[in-house]
């Protein structure tokens, strides 16, 4: 295993712990939040026209067949996923969501209708603009930009006869004139141009525009377009999915077409409180980027980035308006996004559009009563299992056949779909000769490969340069691991590589977009991102979703930061921790609680809500945590889940079910097996899914409750008791000398996020 534990002697020690604003963040994914803040010409217009409650307007734009450039795949899915979450979870109105797409999005389609949401949106709306498709640059003509290129998103019949891309100038002006007191705006695109190998994932961008003369022409035509956002008085928030030197990225995310982080704004926007904040929204970004790093194998991800005005960071996002009916309510918002449940016959329902929230074949759903906002874990009328897809709509089953489902009941994501049974693995050009060669070996050391073609999609590419072979990420661009052909162990150093990433996705697939817990997790020394000022005077706070770096500790050598890792972690509510690693080589080990930690040190792994503990509390000899996490062969990446619950049964089983992986990716012939860990992640996905429809309060029991009892010999919950639940928002654990106690609350609740480290020789 990577990771090791390393028991402490007994001692007592704590731990505590002027450019246009598209420009100025570079190449990626750009998100602007206006704000109505230091422009006096917009409070004027504001206090002069507020005349009630504002409403809440959309408009998307999508472009996956463009005329003249290359195709993209996910900008349409992108808008409809974003259409049903601004439906259902944040209360947007259908009759003020507008979408434009392909064939109608060209030049004068998207400026048209930018000019109507202006006209329309009035100073108290909240405004939700959404660009997916690619970008570009063109030469800058009037010297405001520091690289002397403006940047621009091309629209559907752009680089098409005389048809100019559309320039972050002419976005500056048209949003200048916008009204709304807030208006989140993405533009997932960027501009760099450099284009992957791989046939499903591709960036957004195309080469810059070097048709100069026609965007001079028109600029000699038009003065009003230029240097209209001052510099200081920004109204703006701006979230950038990309720094200047990486690219926006489209391909699949779990079963469909996506731009990467519009897939991950998505899952953020799902999941955030009513009350959220471009802060909270950001960090929901990071870790959904994170997840789909480790599924894609990659050692990094372009690192998103967040710039505002410091008031605005921590200012609510959708909150002040209403849906349109002149009550300025959050009534009419829901905790979740949903779909519409269509009841069938022998335990079969249709989910209506499911496709939309990623209701793809495996994927698990809670089902609840018409009408439902709340979504309460443990209070679901019963659970479905998507079996396939009818169009955009989704067929499952359910898991209790006989559970009466009424029309119009509302389904929310549970589970995300496990990762498969077999391991896509695409071969580039290679001779004949030598491909055939190739499979055999890949045959012969993973038993679970499919060679796939340009018709599926690849997990990883492989690809031959002179003696030495490639294991490539999806998208062709990063090289995952590099072997010698000369080698006759090739192979299986290949094997083991794949390995590692097929058991790190399979524990990915435990993840609860439903909860109402937080949880957060940071390497302890990782560097911290401090704000800074930039030149609009923004404090700029910086993303970074590269894996934490570490190297193997030597024989003797002093524990450092280096060699031994420490997480710093704390949750939205009083509950139980339990932390698993799945090293480079594919080994599953159970790092949290272990048998070493000492008694009072976070007992049973219970923390309270808002705490914050290091774990294990320090790294110097004698520490109160009993143990150390100390890197040991293989050198590589592991992914560190860290899972949360809010009762001490979901805690055991999982960590039970955990202890059964750990032998599970076993050696036979030389060959590597993985999914004896898909069968084990399969009987937690069934155990996780029975928490969910529970809602039964039982009797508190003193042997399995009080933090402090040893778990080492507490036998396996059976399938047919139903553990206790416990309230999320004041669990608080009783002493030894307490007296029994019978919690009257909801049912248990858990959540998952990871940590991704790079461990060196």
């Amino acid at each position: 295993m990577g990771i090791q534990h390393f028991p402490g002697p007994r001692r007592r020690k704590v731990m505590p712990m002027r450019m246009s604003i598209w420009s100025r963040l570079g190449a990626g994914v750009l998100c602007v939040i206006l704000g109505a803040i230091g422009d006096s010409r917009v409070s004027a217009q504001s206090a002069a026209s507020d005349s009630g409650p504002g409403v809440k307007r959309a408009l998307l734009i999508g472009i996956n067949k463009y005329q003249a450039v290359p195709k993209l795949q996910g900008s349409i899915n992108d808008i409809e996923t974003m259409r049903q979450i601004l439906l259902t979870r944040w209360g947007f109105p259908e009759k003020y969501i507008v979408v434009v797409k392909d064939e109608a999005a060209t030049r004068a389609g998207i400026l048209a209708a930018l000019e109507q949401l202006v006209k329309e949106a009035g100073p108290q709306d909240t405004v939700y603009f959404h660009y997916s498709g690619h970008g570009s640059q063109v030469e800058d003509l009037n010297g405001d930009e520091e690289d002397g290129l403006d940047e621009t998103i091309v629209p559907q019949d752009g680089r098409f006869g005389d048809v100019r891309d559309i320039t972050d100038d002419e976005l500056d002006a048209v949003f200048a004139r916008l009204r709304a007191r807030n208006a989140l705006i993405v533009l997932d695109s960027c501009h760099s141009g450099t284009a992957t190998r791989s046939l499903d994932i591709r960036t957004r961008s195309i080469p810059q525009d070097t048709r100069v003369d026609i965007y001079r022409k028109a600029d000699q035509a038009s003065v009003k377009t230029r240097a209209v956002v001052p510099v200081v008085t920004s109204r703006y928030v701006v979230m950038s999915g990309a720094a200047s030197n990486q690219e926006a990225l489209d391909g699949p995310v779990d079963g469909r077409y996506h731009g990467f982080f519009t897939f991950a704004l998505a899952r953020s926007l799902s999941t955030a409180g009513v009350g959220a904040t471009p802060r909270e929204i950001f960090s929901g970004v990071e870790r959904e980027l994170k997840r789909i790093q480790t599924h894609f194998g990659r050692s990094s991800m372009p690192e998103p980035q967040l710039e505002a005005p410091p008031n605005l960071l921590e200012k609510t996002l959708f909150g002040g308006t209403s849906g349109g009916t002149g009550v300025a309510s959050m009534s009419q918002n829901t905790r979740l996004p949903w779909l519409e449940v269509q009841p069938g016959a022998g335990g079969q329902v249709t989910l209506v559009s499911g496709v939309l929230l990623g209701a793809g074949p495996g994927s698990m759903w809670t089902l609840y009563p018409p009408g439902e906002v709340n979504f309460q874990p443990g209070r679901a009328l019963a659970v479905a299992t998507v079996t396939q897809t009818s169009g955009k709509d989704s067929l499952a089953k359910l898991q209790k056949a006989e559970s009466t489902i009424p029309k119009g009941a509302r389904a929310v994501a549970l589970l995300p779909a496990a990762s498969g049974e077999r391991i896509p693995i695409r071969i580039l050009d290679v001779p004949q000769e030598r491909r055939k060669h190739i499979e055999e070996v890949l045959r012969r050391n993973i038993t679970e490969i499919e060679l796939v073609g340009p018709e599926k999609t690849a997990r990883f590419l492989v690809d031959v340069q002179g003696t030495e072979l490639r294991l490539l990420a999806a998208d062709g661009l990063e090289v995952v691991a590099s072997f010698s052909t000369d080698d006759d162990q090739w192979g299986a150093g290949l094997a083991l590589v794949v390995s590692r990433s097929a058991n790190a996705s399979e524990l990915l697939t435990l993840d609860n977009p439903s909860s109402q817990l937080k949880v957060n997790v940071r390497v302890a020394n990782a560097a911290v991102q401090k704000a800074s000022v930039g030149t609009r005077g923004i404090a700029v706070v910086a993303g970074n979703t590269k894996p934490a770096q570490y190297r193997i500790r030597r024989p003797k050598e002093a524990r450092s930061e280096k060699n031994s890792l420490q997480l710093e972690v704390s949750v939205s509510a009083d509950s139980y921790l339990t932390i698993v690693d799945v090293d480079s080589e594919g080994g599953v080990n159970l790092l949290f609680p272990n048998n070493y930690q000492q008694g009072s040190f976070v007992t049973d792994g219970f923390v309270r809500a808002g705490e914050t503990v290091l774990i294990p509390d320090s790294l110097k000899p004698g520490n109160r945590a009993g143990f150390y996490w100390d890197y040991t062969p293989p050198k590589g990446t592991d992914t560190v889940r860290v899972f949360t619950s809010t009762d001490i049964q979901t805690a055991q089983m999982l960590r039970q079910r955990v202890q059964t992986l750990q032998t599970s990716a076993s050696h036979t012939n030389g060959a590597v097996k993985t999914r004896g860990v898909a069968a084990g992640i399969g009987t937690i996905r069934q155990d996780l899914a029975k928490i969910a429809t529970r809602g039964i309060v039982t009797v508190y029991d003193q042997t399995s409750h009080v933090p402090g009892t040893s778990l080492v010999d507490q036998p396996e919950p059976s399938s047919s008791v139903t553990p206790a639940p416990a309230d999320p928002a004041a669990l608080t654990p009783p002493t030894p000398s307490s007296e029994p106690a019978v919690p009257a609350s909801p049912a248990a609740d858990w959540a998952a996020t990871s940590v991704t480290i790079l461990v060196e020789g």
